[in-house]
């Protein structure tokens, strides 16, 4: 994987990004399943490991619940680099808390933050339903009462481990981005139930050029035209991670031979019309990917329904120079 570096000292060793906070618990649905039996066990133990990571910052005291003044150790990921959070074949569903942990952003080190400028996020879907929900459920994505659990590996073929964005480490636990809607809402679990990997490779995507560029370490290994969202179902801004990369059972339908499915969903969109496989997590979901097209005019133009669309022969490209987990930034 070009660019991908593991964290020395394994899972629990993790480090993270600073990124846009998502919402709170209370701008969710009230609505919610029952939660699902998990076998997860992320409350069960601390991660106590060394962190690498980027240029420290030194010790920044906070007051801990008593009001005691505590050093925090603080520490800066270099410009470009950033963290995905990967759960391992061994955990079969992962649990995340919606409400961080007791001491989160009092006395928890060290703190490890992301210092890569984001892009706004649009925001367009903070008033629509949010995915999932009762009402709209979507495979291996469920909401409890005390957040999410998330199946693992993810419903799309080939099955593929569970990837998530990370947005900060305080001690043993990260704030990770999560695959729900309104997009950039985040939860927390602990650093010891995945493995945190590095990567400098990232895509960015700029909607007023209409294009698509893929940087490693400030060098541009790709820059490509792309189609950007219609007016009325535009595509959104923002921070986004890959989470899988989805062969097409149809390289000549309107997805093209391969897409790379996102974090994030439509903003204005409840579903998708498409031909997506009916186990996968997009099968109703309007689950946001970088994709193809059998409409090759449409390329360069604002006409998809949110989706970033690329040439065939573009995201083929795509999609061998950049793994899951590689981070995407939307800009307007």
């Amino acid at each position: 994987m070009m660019g991908i570096t593991v964290w020395s000292g394994g899972p629990g060793t993790a480090a993270a990004q600073e990124a846009e906070l998502g919402v709170t618990a209370e701008q969710r649905s009230a609505s919610r399943p029952a939660p699902t039996a998990s076998t997860d066990t992320n409350d069960a133990v601390e991660s106590a490991g060394a962190v690498e990571a980027g240029t420290r910052t030194g010790n920044a005291p906070r007051d801990d619940a008593a009001g005691s003044r505590v050093p925090v150790d603080q520490r800066v990921l270099p410009v470009g680099t950033t963290q995905v959070a990967t759960v391992p074949d061994v955990v079969a569903q992962l649990t995340v808390r919606s409400t961080p942990p007791p001491g989160w952003d009092r006395s928890l080190s060290p703190v490890v933050l992301r210092s890569t400028p984001l892009p706004p996020r649009s925001a367009l879907d903070v008033e629509r339903v949010t995915l999932p929900s009762e009402q709209e459920p979507i495979v291996g994505r469920a909401v409890t009462d005390a957040g999410w659990v998330f199946a693992n590996p993810t419903g799309y073929s080939p099955p593929q481990p569970l990837r998530f964005g990370v947005v900060e480490q305080q001690g043993g636990w990260l704030e990770i981005q999560l695959p729900v809607r309104p997009n950039g809402t985040t939860g927390w679990v602990r650093a010891a139930r995945v493995e945190v990997t590095s990567t400098s490779l990232g895509v960015e995507v700029s909607l007023s050029e209409r294009r698509l560029r893929v940087v490693d370490s400030g060098t541009v290994l790709m820059d490509v035209p792309i189609a950007i969202g219609r007016p009325s179902r535009p595509t959104p801004t923002g921070s986004f991670t890959v989470t899988d990369i989805v062969p097409s059972t149809d390289p000549a339908g309107s997805y093209g031979p391969v897409a790379l499915a996102l974090d994030g969903y439509s903003e204005v969109l409840d579903t998708f019309p498409g031909e997506n496989a009916t186990e996968s997590p997009d099968a109703r979901a309007p689950v946001l990917a970088l994709h193809g097209t059998n409409q090759p005019r449409s390329v360069g133009t604002a006409g998809s329904n949110g989706c970033p669309r690329l040439f065939n022969d573009d995201v083929v490209a795509l999609a061998r120079l950049v793994p899951a987990g590689t981070p995407v930034l939307i800009w307007p």
